[in-house]
């Protein structure tokens, strides 16, 4: 058996006037947003918030703080990664502003936030701040026209404190975990995750939000510098207010790639599942999300989970459909990536689904290899875009992270961890496929790295599913903008 290995070119990103560049904060620096066409056009993105006066006026003076520049730190090490963050303004580089609009601000009064903070169980806190959220984004719904851009959702340093979940060390609001055994009982549960549970409820009132804590306000998280915590909010905040910070440059715009992923829809007495699903236009950038419908799941492990034909089928065709719709041409290349294996039932009803489609791949992402490699006597993790197969095998290994050349360094602090890519079927070159993936790891908008580990086929996906598994989502149409749920 031989190895072959390759290395893959960056992929390019489009900001400002369609300008390349390979690097989020550099290419936002050097051009502006993916939009803005000229260096007098400036964007004013109208926003809103829901919060206790406290948490409120610490979010005015976060976002007064955005307004100037916000140094990146030092260290001995060279780190190009790091950049300060210019500031925000109509003189700035970044070409647009963030105007809190009073008439779209709802307060929580102090007597609803003591009452909710009151009750001695950390469950009862949750269920009644829930209310009072549900209640303040009607008010904001009926009072606010037009609606803001975006809210802000500032949590009070007090509601983090006695309502996160004591069993992690990270400020994360949990009601319940999930769990296929705790299926029954669950079936009822108001909320299980604090964040996904606003999201649901914001929707509902066709609302993009942005939940911001404590330590996000205060410029003071313990795994984020100030300047990275300014340049992802401010990234994040002008895909939810007025479109796409970059773009791919190089993906054809009749290529439509699918993540496919699966959630727990906890019914009464049972569990179930449904199909979670992101697509995405690269050339326009959009991002949309298809919910499948429900099935049963029983009796099969987590990761073994499968559609049946008639399921992959609906779900295949609706993405081609809206495709269709938006872009008013077919697509002439359909990919669809799935984090578990295709069975022959799946890839039956697939092939149905795109029966006319001219180019089609099915690409089995493994994200957990125990898989690794290294440049021999070197030191060095391999480069980033290192694609490696061997002439007897149909999967290949690629690796997102690593030592990248552009900065002439590897920046991460553990050995990095490749993807292994197992095609089920494959009309395209490996090459082809490996260089979607590469490209699709740099369009997370929530934030500005240079790159990141999974494409946002199934990262996306994922994370969206999670939210769609709240109970108050399970009688809605859910939105199909993925800013909704970012």
């Amino acid at each position: 058996m031989s190895v072959e290995v390759d290395l893959l070119p960056e992929p390019e990103l489009l900001f400002g006037g369609n300008d390349p560049c390979i690097d989020p904060r550099l290419g936002l620096l050097s051009f502006g947003p993916s939009g803005v066409r000229s260096t007098s056009d400036v964007r004013r993105i109208r926003i809103g918030a829901i919060g206790t006066y406290g948490a409120i006026c610490q979010m005015r003076r976060f976002l007064e703080r955005l307004r100037y520049a916000i140094p990146a730190p030092r260290s001995g090490r060279v780190q190009p990664w790091h950049i300060d963050f210019p500031g925000l303004g109509e003189k700035g580089p970044l070409k647009f502003e963030l105007e809190l609009d009073s008439g779209a601000i709802e307060y929580i009064s102090d007597q609803e936030h003591n009452h909710a903070m009151g009750n001695s169980a950390r469950k009862k806190r949750i269920e009644e701040t829930v209310r009072v959220y549900e209640q303040r984004f009607e008010d904001l719904a009926a009072s606010a026209h037009p609606a803001p851009s975006i809210v802000l959702l500032p949590l009070s340093k007090e509601l983090v404190e006695r309502c996160k979940d004591p069993r992690y060390q990270v400020d994360r609001i949990l009601y319940e975990r999930r769990t296929l055994n705790k299926s029954a009982r669950l079936s009822n549960v108001p909320v299980f995750d604090f964040h996904h549970v606003l999201k649901v409820i914001a929707f509902r009132h066709n609302l993009a939000t942005q939940v911001l804590l404590p330590s996000t306000v205060n410029l003071s998280r313990t795994n984020q510098d100030p300047a990275t915590i300014a340049w992802n909010f401010t990234a994040a905040s002008y895909y939810k207010g007025t479109g796409w910070p970059w773009k791919l440059a190089d993906i054809d715009d009749r290529t439509c790639l699918l993540g496919i992923s699966f959630f727990e829809e906890i019914a009464e007495g049972q569990g179930s599942m449904r199909a979670s699903m992101a697509h995405v236009y690269l050339k326009t950038a959009e991002s949309q999300i298809i919910r499948g419908k429900p099935f049963r799941w029983a009796g099969v492990p987590r990761r073994q989970v499968q559609l049946s034909r008639m399921h992959a089928r609906e779900i295949v065709s609706d993405a081609v459909e809206l495709f269709e719709r938006q872009r008013g041409v077919s697509p002439s290349r359909v990919v669809i990536h799935k984090t578990s294996p295709f069975t022959l039932e799946e890839s039956e009803g697939f092939d149905e689904a795109t029966n006319s489609i001219d180019v089609v791949d099915y690409i089995h992402i493994e994200s957990k290899p125990s898989i690794q490699f290294f440049h021999e006597g070197e030191g060095y993790p391999p480069v980033r875009g290192t694609l490696i197969s061997s002439t007897n095998g149909s999967s290949f290994v690629l690796y997102t992270v690593g030592f990248i050349a552009a900065y002439s360094t590897y920046p991460g602090s553990t050995i990095p961890r490749p993807l292994v890519l197992h095609p089920y079927r494959l009309d395209s070159s490996k090459d082809v496929i490996a260089t979607d993936i590469l490209a699709l790891s740099k369009l997370d908008w929530n934030n500005t790295d240079f790159c990141s580990r999974e494409p946002v086929t199934t990262s996306v996906s994922r994370k969206v599913g999670h939210i769609l598994a709240e109970m108050r989502a399970r009688d809605i149409e859910p939105p199909q903008a993925y800013r909704f749920y970012m």
